[in-house]
């Protein structure tokens, strides 16, 4: 089967249990959150990207699914074994969007705003599994990019291989200790659990957020060296909340 091209990651869903409520923990972590009027979602707009926060009933809250563009619907739902990549015991659930399509959604959303939390773009999604080798042939089989040389994940304490679709990776992370990585899998299982965003100002980010409520994030260090803020699953519907940048 020849292979389509998955050019970026268009879109990741939260699922929550509480649409109002989520809008407001979202505004409270510093983002511009979008509510179209008689529509059961809500939407964090950037310039090529939305987080899409969706009540879904009273299933667990937590990164839902994966949104990427495709320019082959057709061919990649084959491939991708109708709209999910296997990943040890569980599966992590893929909405694929066409060129067009994404393009059409993106206008009726309307033009992306500034966050006061100073997030530009996103720059990571993290997927926990339990045996990163058996993981990784299944994303290489399904985004069709050799599988990166792992790496270690300082923040998240995992070691991690990074696939990139254009300027977004998604970090396919195996816990090499205690901390956010062996606790999702923990929880949840393996699946999504964490969204990274570049953000200009992490002490405004800070700042803003605890003005509004919200428990200080917790600060690491990347391997780069570089500073990040982390927000807990408890305060941010289930899902780890992660920004770089400056301080």
């Amino acid at each position: 089967m020849s292979r389509a091209v998955l050019t970026s990651v268009d879109h990741i869903v939260v699922r929550v249990s509480d649409l109002e409520a989520a809008v407001d923990t979202y505004r409270k972590l510093g983002f511009t959150v979008t509510r179209p009027r008689d529509e059961a979602v809500a939407y964090i707009l950037f310039e090529d990207f939305h987080l899409e926060l969706r009540e879904l009933g009273l299933a667990t809250e937590g990164l839902h699914s994966l949104g990427l563009r495709s320019d082959d619907i057709e061919t990649d739902i084959g491939i991708l074994n109708w709209g999910e990549i296997p990943i040890g015991i569980g599966s992590l659930p893929i909405e694929l969007v066409g060129e067009h399509e994404a393009d059409e959604i993106r206008r009726s959303l309307g033009s992306p705003t500034s966050h006061p939390n100073t997030a530009t773009k996103l720059e990571r999604v993290y997927v926990a599994v339990e045996s990163i080798d058996r993981a990784l042939k299944a994303f290489e089989t399904a985004l069709g990019i050799p599988a990166p040389e792992p790496e270690m994940g300082t923040v998240i304490m995992s070691m991690m291989s990074v696939f990139y679709l254009g300027e977004v990776g998604i970090a396919v992370a195996e816990p090499r200790g205690a901390g956010p990585t062996a606790d999702a899998l923990a929880a949840n299982g393996p699946g999504m659990f964490q969204v990274l965003f570049r953000a200009e100002h992490l002490d405004v980010a800070d700042r803003f957020m605890v003005d509004h409520g919200i428990p200080a994030p917790a600060r690491g260090t990347r391997l780069s060296g570089e500073s990040a803020l982390l927000v807990l699953p408890e305060n941010a519907c289930g899902a780890y909340v992660a920004m770089a940048g400056n301080p």
